[in-house]
């Protein structure tokens, strides 16, 4: 018998696809969800789907472990950026596909790929049977002032300097009530942003010197208020995109402002306007740069974060870009 129909049955169940949702519980209708991805898998011979919250201590990266050892074949993390990140940093270079279920404050990858932020059964139906889509990701490795090196994989965009200090200074209760708004609360709070002195090496380039408040490096440049610092960044060519932001005068601010929102949003729809952009912009305020290998060498200790996570201060960190290494569902 075990030679035959339980053994055979057992092998045909194997083969079925089996989905495990990663979710932060403080974020979601659980009833709800399951409700919807009930709805969603009605239709198809799938495993009974796995059900994996996040908590303080286990914060994506293990229950993704635990999915793929119980035969998950799909992976949807219903959470924000650093639940996404936690994920990815654990099953990256594993067979299984993700998907995502935005629900967090930034929601800087869905929002970059064009994910429904208020749907839930369309975010789940593209996370679940939605077209196999490989994307770029960055690895950090963080030299900290206590000497201490850490790699981490991050799925869409990292910032060292006033950037990452505005991670830090969020207020918690503010971002659950307002989601994105809140970074601007904590911006302000921070002002006036001070200037940091780093060496800035692309690729073989020559190491440069620069003067800035921030320095941003990802995948993809489109952020919430449709604000978008990186405008030619794409999610899958094999490289990462630099943007060093310093503007020296109030002026400079809203020269910025203006050329990564209303700028972006039409120059770059005109003929030529693209290229009018680069031969005008003023590289102070914000320099774009791409590359493959990336090293910033801070002159001070300078906070950073990826995907809206803040590690603390570091004094040298390096991103390598690693070509189609998420095998996403959208």
């Amino acid at each position: 018998m075990r030679k035959g129909g339980v053994t055979e049955a057992a092998a045909e169940k194997s083969k079925r696809p089996r989905a495990a949702v990663v979710y932060h519980p403080a974020k979601i209708d659980l009833k709800r969800l399951k409700a919807a991805v009930n709805l969603v898998l009605e239709p198809f011979d799938w495993q009974s789907t796995l059900w994996l919250p996040t908590s303080a201590q286990e914060t994506g990266g293990p229950q993704a472990k635990r999915a793929l050892v119980m035969g998950a074949t799909h992976l949807v993390v219903a959470g924000g950026d650093g639940t996404l990140r936690q994920v990815v940093q654990a099953v990256h270079d594993k067979p299984v596909s993700i998907g995502i279920l935005p629900v967090g404050t930034g929601n800087i990858l869905a929002r970059n790929l064009g994910l429904p932020l208020n749907s839930v059964n369309t975010a789940l139906r593209r996370a679940l049977l939605g077209e196999l889509r490989p994307i770029d990701l960055g690895k950090a490795v963080m030299l900290f002032s206590d000497g201490k090196r850490l790699t981490q994989i991050f799925t869409a965009l990292s910032g060292v300097g006033f950037d990452a200090t505005i991670m830090i200074n969020t207020n918690p209760k503010l971002k659950r009530r307002f989601g994105w708004i809140a970074y601007f609360d904590a911006g302000f709070k921070t002002l006036p942003a001070a200037f940091e002195h780093l060496q800035l090496t692309v690729d073989d380039r020559a190491p440069r010197k620069l003067k800035v408040h921030s320095v941003l490096i990802g995948n993809c440049g489109f952020l919430p208020a449709n604000i978008k610092v990186m405008p030619e960044a794409r999610l899958d060519d094999g490289l990462l995109d630099v943007a060093a932001v310093g503007p020296r005068r109030f002026h400079n601010w809203i020269a910025l402002l203006s050329r990564v929102t209303i700028d972006t949003r039409f120059m770059h729809r005109l003929p030529g306007g693209t290229e009018l952009m680069r031969v005008t912009r003023n590289v102070k305020t914000l320099e774009n740069l791409t590359g493959k290998h990336i090293e910033l060498v801070t002159e001070r200790p300078v906070n950073i974060q990826l995907d809206g996570d803040p590690f603390g201060k570091i004094t040298k960190v390096t991103f390598d870009v690693l070509p189609n290494a998420m095998k996403l569902r959208c």
